[in-house]
């Protein structure tokens, strides 16, 4: 069919294939969710490792076709191992944005921008590494006056979205 006369040209064309699927997995891969123990998207790269290996062995070495292919599984089962624990987990693992979690905004001290009435919702903005950001504020406990816009408040919880306040007094 291919005309394959050697083990080498094995290799190769199943290295010219890995290199075509990678490409399309590449530009298409996002749409594939897997949540077993093996991605079947390591599979193509674990091919090529030992397509390239097995390739290069049999062309540089006198060994026999099983050793160079025992040696090709070994090297590229290493290889992807090392891929997909140290490279391909993390980056599932990370978050794919750059804002902050609500749970890391309770603690922080921030400037009202709109005053917070008695019983209402003002708007408070907190300055982070990232930039500043705004959020509806109340207070947290009841409260006999109303904090003014520049004041400080420090946030005590914050739930669907609504920051918690109650006024900073610096103990300093």
């Amino acid at each position: 069919m291919f005309g394959i006369q050697s083990i080498e040209q094995v290799y190769f064309y199943m290295l010219i294939i890995c290199t075509i699927l990678s490409v399309v997995l590449f530009l298409i891969g996002d749409i594939f969710q897997f949540d077993g123990p093996i991605d079947p998207i390591l599979i193509v790269p674990w091919i090529a490792f030992t397509s390239l290996f097995g390739y290069i062995g049999e062309t540089l070495t006198t060994l026999g076709s099983g050793w160079v292919f025992a040696t090709a599984v070994l090297l590229s089962s290493v290889i992807v191992f090392l891929l997909n624990f140290y490279i391909l987990i993390p980056l599932k693992n990370s978050e794919s944005t750059i804002s902050v979690s609500e749970k890391t905004l309770e603690g922080r001290v921030a400037t009202v921008v709109t005053p917070i009435p008695i019983k209402g919702m003002g708007e408070i903005t907190i300055s982070n590494v990232t930039g500043i950001m705004s959020r509806p504020a109340t207070f947290y406990t009841d409260q006999e006056t109303q904090i003014n816009k520049g004041e400080e408040v420090l946030i005590i919880e914050v739930r669907e979205r609504v920051c918690y306040v109650v006024p900073y007094v610096e103990n300093f």
